[in-house]
């Protein structure tokens, strides 16, 4: 398969030897990162469970997102994004080449490790809310893990 670059610069190059007006976007070249499964925020919070409250949607292109009440100011809150199965490529945790290792920082992005069985992410919020919880596949392969405050 050809890379993102080669595919807009092969397109944009049949474009203008054909004097063609049509107008290239890059929905028309990158590829879809739409996962085939549903994924959800899964922690000691849901008893590790995969409920319907905890599932991610789908926000913008590779991006999803998922929101989670935090009630316990101080609290280190463990989690992973997985699938109902913790199937390989599903089971999201901390990327061991992480120098923060499994702790996200407020607004951070972070890798993720999606083939993981142990590595699960912890938060610790300084105030009790609302947080929403993005995952990021624009690479694929190394997917980002981001909290903000709601």
């Amino acid at each position: 398969m050809k890379s993102p670059i080669k595919r807009i610069l092969t397109l944009a190059l049949v474009s203008f030897l054909t004097a063609c007006s049509t107008q290239i976007t890059l929905d028309d070249v990158l590829p879809q990162q739409k996962l085939d499964r549903t994924v959800y925020l899964r922690g000691d919070f849901t008893l590790w469970d995969a409920e319907p409250q905890y599932q991610f949607t789908q926000v913008a292109r590779s991006l999803y997102q998922a929101e989670v009440k935090f009630s316990t100011p101080g609290k280190v809150y463990e989690f992973k994004i997985a699938d109902a199965d913790f199937s390989e490529g599903y089971n999201c945790g901390y990327s061991d080449t992480q120098p923060a290792g499994q702790k996200l920082t407020l607004g951070q992005p972070a890798v993720a490790d999606c083939n993981t069985i142990y590595n699960y992410f912890s938060y610790t919020p300084a105030i009790k809310g609302t947080y929403i919880v993005s995952i990021d596949y624009s690479n694929y392969d190394k997917p980002q893990v981001t909290i903000t405050k709601k």
